[in-house]
């Protein structure tokens, strides 16, 4: 995959918090050394390099000397001890390589607004033609939504995803996310001997299928969010490897899995596709989700089985499958209020209980970006 990496001119690195945590919580100072002197290199030979790095809740639990940081004033306090001190590390380890760094703490609305988005946009690009080398988290310490599980809020859930978001939405050529395993396998290769390190990957639903669940106990985030987040990349028209950051090449070598790149978005549509944090979400009964899927149809209220979480007009929402299942995201014509008075109803009854100005769409097709791909 070394051919990937030489192509590519802005990479996005995202190191997680086993590559940069010992077992006792302690910094990985070695490693760390070693993946800087890594991204030095590169950088050198003419690309640009956007880190986002977890491990600030662990090495401030190590410091703070808190065991188990559960609950979430627990673990904000020890993200603001551990992220002084992650930067701290950054800068006097890049500075040893002549390059400055810079520390970048956002929060899943700074890219979900359309205007926050584009300023930080234009902040990241600037620093990168100052030469500098932007260092990405989420702001633990203040936002209590970034540090909580469930996903239908303004959060990323973990720095996977905030990598994938990132990629997409700065225009990278490449995502490389580094863990403790070296790729993704057909089983679960600490239960199953014989599992399989899948090379290229392409087709999302396949490894969907495989059940390849759970979170690591270090970070938020397992191989199933890894998959998540490369296929959030993918449609952003970003390359992703998932590989071993453990290694002593593992970001010039990043031998892993390969996740293709889709078809790019244009600005605005990618903006709305992954977008960090979405209003609520809609559910729709099987035909309205084949509409989306194989006919590039708008969703009308008619397809519409139920409403999850409040949101305004004009705001991104997600639409998932009666079981749960994303299909995609769009901009929403009517706030959830709204939805829920017209879900299954057809034209006439929309004017009835709306008005006659009505829109006929709860999200037109010009404004939703589907994620999963019509069958052959």
């Amino acid at each position: 995959m070394r051919r990937e990496l030489d192509q590519a001119r802005k990479i996005v690195v995202k190191l997680g918090t086993y590559i940069l945590t010992l077992d006792d919580g302690a910094m990985a100072a070695d490693r760390l050394r070693s993946l800087v002197g890594q991204c030095a290199r590169l950088i050198e030979a003419g690309k640009s390099i956007i880190l986002v790095s977890s491990g600030a809740v662990g090495l401030g639990r190590s410091v703070l000397g808190i065991p188990d940081a559960r609950t979430t004033t627990d673990k904000q306090a020890c993200a603001a001890v551990g992220q002084s001190l992650l930067m701290h590390e950054y800068r006097r380890l890049f500075a040893r390589h002549d390059l400055v760094t810079a520390q970048l703490l956002v929060t899943a609305e700074d890219f979900s607004d359309r205007r926050r988005y584009l300023t930080l946009r234009d902040t990241f690009e600037k620093l990168l033609s100052y030469g500098a080398v932007p260092i990405v988290n989420e702001n633990d310490s203040v936002s209590a939504a970034e540090l909580e599980e469930d996903a239908r809020t303004r959060s990323f859930g973990d720095n996977d995803l905030l990598s994938a978001i990132v990629a997409a939405k700065l225009g990278a050529d490449l995502l490389l996310i580094l863990t403790n395993v070296d790729g993704v396998y057909d089983s679960n290769p600490n239960d199953n001997a014989g599992a399989r390190r899948i090379e290229r990957l392409d087709d999302f639903e396949t490894v969907r299928k495989l059940g390849l669940d759970g979170a690591s106990s270090g970070g938020r985030g397992g191989i199933a969010s890894k998959i998540e987040a490369a296929r959030l990349a993918s449609f952003g028209g970003v390359r992703t490897i998932i590989a071993s950051g453990l290694g002593p090449n593992a970001v010039t070598d990043c031998e892993g899995t390969l996740i293709e790149s889709r078809l790019k978005l244009s600005g605005r549509k990618r903006w709305i596709g992954l977008s960090s944090g979405y209003g609520g979400v809609v559910r729709v009964n099987a035909g309205a989700a084949e509409a989306l899927v194989r006919k590039n149809a708008s969703l009308l209220p008619s397809g519409v089985v139920g409403v999850d979480g409040e949101f305004r007009a004009n705001e991104v929402i997600s639409v998932e499958t009666a079981d749960g299942r994303e299909i995609a995201r769009g901009i929403a014509y009517f706030s959830s209020d709204d939805v829920r008075r017209i879900q299954g109803c057809h034209s006439r009854a929309i004017a009835e209980r709306l008005g006659d100005t009505a829109r006929q769409e709860v999200i037109h097709r010009d404004h939703l970006v589907v994620f999963v791909e019509a069958s052959p």
